[in-house]
Formats: structure tokens, C-alpha cells, sequence
């Protein structure tokens, strides 16, 4: 009886070791570091006010401009503290859209974790534990914040929908929001280039010599292949072809890119004529780019 007793209880201990119950301590894995929203809002509202260049007084000064009330130096100095002191302030809605107005800066660009800081988990607004479900890496709020393309999808919906009830308001938001904006898309750009190149080349060929009907046909042919279409088909037919065009086109449009270069240093260039104009990337212009990348 004593022998069977002995032997049940070395088969129990042998199990034990096996799933190391016995002979190791449970290890309990190291808790999170976690945020909150309003942390993260807080140490955003910070740099920003950093990056203006601003003193908490200067920003009490411009925030209750768009607040409708007024938020003290103080006040100011509560909500950047939210971030990394035990004394913590909830922001709500309306202040983050008050503090996109007074910083110039989207909405989302609040919600952006601080760096270094992706791994940290967001807090959930309930008491209820962290766990798989809930558990959202502060990194993930980029992806909230530029959402997905299904996401977009509806967002374009909305923005469609805006256009059609509230027309005038919405398309002057749009202005508003791509004021400014200059598009650098190599397409755009090769069109851009075209029409410096036929402008700069008719100067070259406005002579009365005989060979500038020749001229004129090879400008034609040269045209062609410069126009978005022609330059799409020619990079995929001869690459070393397109290169050439590209080169040329620097060289006859070299001067009016280092005026461009220079009124957009200034901020002077406008949206007509050609200072738009950039210099392009080769690569990406002949697809090397995205190919590199996947």
C-alpha cells in the first residue's frame, strides 16, 4: 500500500516538472506602458506650441480666439502637463478642433503618438482590463488617422454628398484646405516640361533659314514624345530613349526651373506659367522607383 502510494505520487511530481509547476516560479510578464488619449493629445498640443515658436501666454492669447473662452496661461500649462505628470486633465472634442484651428494643423495630426512611444497601449475610456481585444499599440492610431482604403471610400462619399448639399461652403473649405499645394507627380511634371520644352525650342528655331520646316518636324516628334502618353509608351519601349528625353529637357528648361526653384523659395510662385516646374526623378519617372520598393 505504502510502495502504491509512493509511486502515485512520483507520477504527480513527474507531471509537475513537465508543465513546470514545480522546480520554476510563474513568471508574470512585465506590464504594458499605456496612454491615454488625452496624453497623446497633450504632448501633440505641446509641440505644436514648440514648433510656433509660442510661450504658454502667447498661446492662451491666440487659443481663445477660436475657443470662445478664455484659457489662461494656466490652463495652457494644465494640458501640457496631462502628458508626463500624475496631474491629468480629460480634453474633449471641441478643444481639439479649437487647437487644430489655433496651430494650423489637421485633427489627426493630435492623435499621433509621441516617438518612441508606438508600443504604449491606449487606453480604453471603460474599467475594464486591457486584454487582445482592447489592447490598441499607439502606433495603430496613424492608421486611424489616414485610415484605410475602405475607409476613404466613405470618406470621399461624405465629402461627395457635402459638395452636392452644401456646395459653395464645401468647395471653399476644399480651396482652402489645397491652397497652396503644388503638384510634383512626375505625369503632371512631364506635362509641365512639354510645354517649356515647345516654348523654348520655338525660340530656338524662330529663324528665317531654311531648315525650320526640318526643325519644326523633328520638334513635332520630339513633342510627342514628351506629352504624359507618349512618354509612358517610350519608357516602356526604350528606356535609354526616355532618359534622353529627360536629359534634354533639363537642359533646354534649366533656366526656367531655377527661376521656379527660386519663387518657390520665396513663395512667390503662382499656379499659372511654369513655376510649378521641379526638377523630376528619373527613376520614379521610368518606374524603377515603385519596382525598387516592392
Amino acid at each position: 500500500m505504502r510502495a502504491s502510494v509512493v509511486l502515485k505520487s512520483s507520477t504527480f511530481y513527474s507531471k509537475c516538472y513537465a508543465v513546470g509547476v514545480v522546480g520554476r516560479s510563474k513568471q508574470k510578464a512585465a506590464p504594458k506602458e499605456t496612454l491615454t488619449v488625452h496624453q497623446i493629445v497633450a504632448y501633440n498640443f505641446r509641440r505644436a506650441r514648440e514648433e510656433e515658436g509660442w510661450t504658454q501666454a502667447q498661446t492662451s492669447e491666440r487659443l481663445s480666439e477660436v475657443l470662445g473662452y478664455r484659457l489662461n496661461q494656466a490652463g495652457v500649462s494644465a494640458i501640457e502637463k496631462t502628458y508626463d505628470s500624475e496631474r491629468r486633465r480629460n480634453i474633449d472634442v471641441a478643444e481639439v478642433v479649437a487647437f487644430s484651428r489655433c496651430f494650423g494643423r489637421p485633427i489627426g495630426w493630435f492623435f499621433l503618438p509621441p516617438p518612441g512611444k508606438g508600443a504604449a497601449v491606449v487606453e480604453t475610456p471603460g474599467p475594464g482590463p486591457v486584454d487582445e481585444m482592447t489592447d490598441l499599440p499607439a502606433a495603430y492610431l496613424a492608421k486611424l488617422v489616414v485610415g484605410t482604403p475602405t475607409g476613404w471610400d466613405r470618406f470621399i462619399e461624405r465629402i461627395t454628398e457635402m459638395l452636392e448639399r452644401d456646395t459653395d461652403l464645401t468647395r471653399g473649405a476644399m480651396n482652402d484646405a489645397f491652397a497652396g499645394v503644388q503638384t510634383r507627380s512626375w505625369d503632371q511634371q512631364i506635362d509641365l516640361r512639354r510645354r517649356a520644352v515647345q516654348q523654348a525650342t520655338l525660340a530656338r528655331f524662330a529663324s528665317p533659314e531654311d531648315d525650320v520646316i526640318t526643325g519644326m518636324a523633328a520638334l513635332l516628334v520630339e513633342l510627342v514624345k514628351s506629352t504624359p502618353l507618349g512618354f509612358a509608351k517610350l519608357r516602356d519601349t526604350d528606356p535609354t530613349e526616355a532618359l534622353r528625353v529627360l536629359a534634354e529637357g533639363d537642359q533646354l528648361v534649366q533656366p526656367m526651373l531655377d527661376q521656379a526653384a527660386e519663387k518657390q523659395r520665396n513663395r512667390t510662385a503662382s499656379s499659372v506659367g511654369f513655376d510649378q516646374l521641379v526638377p523630376i526623378d528619373p527613376a520614379e519617372a521610368l518606374g524603377l522607383r515603385n519596382a525598387e520598393e516592392r
